[in-house]
This record gives C-alpha cells, sequence and structure tokens, in this order.
C-alpha cells in the first residue's frame, strides 16, 4: 500500500489517538469490575460478620473457634479493632505478624486508613448482649489487587503494538521514500540519456557532413527534447498550472515519440493505434501529461515481452470527464496488483525501477485532480490502462 506523505501526520495523529482510546477503555471497563468485586466483596464480609455476631452470642467456643480459623484463611486481608477503632487482631496479612507488637498496631492504623480511603468503609458489628462494638476493616483480595494492574499491563501491551505498527509505517516509509529517489536518479538519466546520446552521433556526423541540413533539424529536435525533459522535472517537484490544451497534439507527441524508439523497447512489430475524438481539449498541463503518456504507451510495449502486438489509445468524453484508455496485449496483471503497479518501487520488469506508473499517478491525481487506475487486466491477454481527466 502506498502512504501519500501529506498523510504521516495524520497517520500519527490517528494512532495517538487509537491509543488513548484503547487505554481509556481499558481503564474503565477494568474499574467497573473492580467496583463490582469490591461490592460483591463487602456483601459476602457483611455476611460473615452477621454469622460470628451470632456465633458469639448463640454458638460455643468451638464453633466460634473453627469459624474465625476460616476467615483467617480466605484470600482478603482483614483488621479487627474495637469500639475506639484501635486493631485487636489481624488475619492474612503476614508483614504484620513478624513485627513487634506496638509496630504492627502502627502499621496496622495506617492501613486501615488506606482501606477506607480507597473505598472499603469498615463493617460494625454491635453485640449489645456483652455491650460492646468491633470493626471489621477489610482490604481488597488479590484478585481485585491484580485486575488493579491489569490496565497497566495491556496499556504496556497496546502501546507496545502501536510502537512496532508505527516503527513498520516508518520503515515502510523510508523504504519507498529510498525507491522514489533511486528511481528518480534513473529516470532523470533514462530520460536525459537518449536525446543525449542522439546529440553525440549527430556531432561527430556534422563534421562529416557540416553542410547537412537535416542534421541540424535532428539537433534541434534533440535539443527541444532536453528542454522538454528538463521542464517535466522542473514542474513535478512544484505547484503546476493547467490550461485548455489539446489531447489529441499530446498524445500525437507521445506515440511519435513511443514510435522512434521501437526498435530499442521491442523485437517483434508494434502497431499504435489511435482513437481520439477530432476536438479533444481537457485542463492539463502539457509537458506532465506528455510524459504520463509515455510512460503508459513504453509499459504497454515492454509487456508485450518483444513479442509485438497492437496497442489502442481510445479516447471520449462522457459529460464533464474526458477518458482515456491505453490499452495493450501483453502479459497482463493479476488482479490482487492492480493497485501495487502504481506503488513506487513495484516492478515486474527484471531491469525495472517502478517509478513511471508512480509518476503517472502522481501527475493525474496531484497535478490534474484526475484518476488513473487499471480498468480491465487478463493474465496473457491484455491489460487497460484509464486515465480520467477534467473536461475544459
Amino acid at each position: 500500500m502506498r502512504f501519500p506523505y501529506r498523510w504521516i501526520g495524520s497517520f500519527k495523529g490517528a494512532l495517538f489517538v487509537i491509543a488513548v482510546g484503547m487505554l481509556m477503555s481499558v481503564f474503565f471497563y477494568t474499574d467497573r469490575i473492580v467496583v463490582e468485586l469490591r461490592q460483591s466483596s463487602r456483601e459476602h464480609l457483611t455476611l460473615q460478620v452477621e454469622r460470628f455476631r451470632h456465633l458469639f452470642v448463640h454458638g460455643d467456643d468451638a464453633e466460634l473457634d473453627v469459624y474465625l480459623r476460616d476467615m483467617a484463611t480466605k484470600d482478603f486481608p482483614l483488621i479487627v479493632a474495637d469500639a475506639n477503632h484501635h486493631p485487636t487482631s489481624w488475619s492474612g496479612m503476614p508483614e504484620l505478624d513478624d513485627l513487634p507488637i506496638d509496630d504492627a498496631n502502627k502499621k496496622a492504623l495506617a492501613i486501615m486508613v488506606d482501606w477506607v480511603n480507597s473505598g472499603n468503609p469498615p463493617l460494625p458489628i454491635e453485640i449489645s448482649d456483652y455491650g460492646f462494638t468491633m470493626y471489621f476493616y477489610y482490604g481488597d483480595s488479590a484478585q481485585i489487587n491484580r485486575l488493579q494492574n491489569l490496565p497497566w499491563i495491556e496499556g504496556l501491551m497496546v502501546s507496545g503494538l502501536i510502537l512496532i505498527g508505527y516503527l513498520g509505517f516508518v520503515a515502510i516509509k523510508r523504504s519507498e521514500e529510498r525507491s522514489v529517489w533511486v528511481g528518480m536518479a534513473r529516470e532523470t538519466a533514462h530520460q536525459m540519456g537518449t536525446p543525449l546520446t542522439s546529440l553525440m552521433g549527430w556531432v561527430e556526423l556534422l563534421g562529416e557532413k557540416p553542410d547537412d541540413p537535416q542534421i541540424h533539424i535532428e539537433m534541434q529536435h534533440d535539443i527541444e527534447r532536453l528542454k522538454d525533459v528538463a521542464e517535466r522535472f522542473n514542474r513535478i517537484g512544484s505547484t503546476s498550472s493547467t490550461k485548455t490544451i489539446s489531447l489529441n497534439t499530446t498524445i500525437d507527441s507521445a506515440v511519435e515519440y513511443i514510435r522512434h524508439r521501437l526498435p530499442q523497447l521491442s523485437q517483434g512489430e508494434v502497431n499504435i493505434n489511435l482513437d481520439l475524438p477530432p476536438d479533444f481539449t481537457a485542463k492539463a498541463n502539457r509537458h506532465l501529461l506528455g510524459w504520463v503518456f509515455e510512460n503508459l504507451l513504453r509499459n504497454s510495449v515492454e509487456a508485450l515481452q518483444g513479442e509485438g502486438g497492437i496497442i489502442s489509445v481510445m479516447g471520449k468524453v462522457r459529460g464533464k470527464r474526458i477518458i482515456i484508455d491505453v490499452k495493450d496485449q501483453g502479459v497482463g496483471v493479476s488482479r490482487r496488483h492492480w493497485r501495487d503497479i502504481f506503488r513506487p518501487g513495484y516492478s515486474t520488469k527484471k531491469r525495472g525501477w517502478g517509478l513511471g506508473l508512480s509518476l503517472a499517478k502522481r501527475i493525474i491525481e496531484d497535478v490534474h485532480k484526475g484518476k488513473i487506475a487499471v480498468h480491465e487486466s487478463k493474465i496473457e491477454k491484455g491489460t487497460t490502462i484509464r486515465v480520467q481527466l477534467i473536461g475544459r
């Protein structure tokens, strides 16, 4: 998948929003569970205290002793305090068992305050028959404590996954940038190389035939080609203006350029057929649009793999839309790669650098606000690339 650079900031923002949303959801959901478990613990302890009061009044010492031992084995800490809220005994708190009694009582008082502040108020038990009151202070069970730590653990895991996703995105972006720079350098060399090589040949021939006017004409054509290439690269990196141009002239020029290069591009016979309306115009940049059709035609010729065939360029007008189809009889593209062929660096050719179609996509969509996509393709039967532009 190709990530346009203007989306990078939005992608980072989306990652941050997703991370915060997931973490807040985990915290709120876990907090709700903790509240429910605390309520359940309080209801359970209320029953235990009532049972203790009943045994204290109506039971015998043996039953009470068994019950107290059973309470001491529960998975939540418990402190029993007198009417003045001074701790008298505790269970499930080994950290107090090994301390001297005074130190243990001080620490127990501090723990009782923490429990109340965390939402666990003490349960009173009044035994009127004996004229005294007791208070049962209780803390959270080990299960609740683990649940309270769960959001932080899940937060770290979610953050780690998002970090991995972000680093993966950055790696893809950097790889795409490298592909663009390498491809651009090679495309520059390719675009400049053809007219320069031709000029070198004409210069040598000029030494032999200095008065031949045809040599001067051909050299002028190559110089114009170099100027056109320079103008293309200048406009691709800046805001390019569009105006109403003749598509017939622009596409004819691209076709003629490719026809002159057919001996180097294909060993078989290639016919390029044009089917365009007579007054075929659109709002476009002539230099960049010509580059698009040169790339599309070159790809179509290379798709024939030297076997020869027919390439058709067909145009039509639908309301305010201009549609141009470039159809070949080449090897075709599998459906799952229809979008990939426009991604920088993607190429099915051994010597391709995967920039031609990505440049075409940028020029059509960013400069001309149009569309370019694979309209139809079948393996071993050919491909049709459709370009849509805005009419005049």
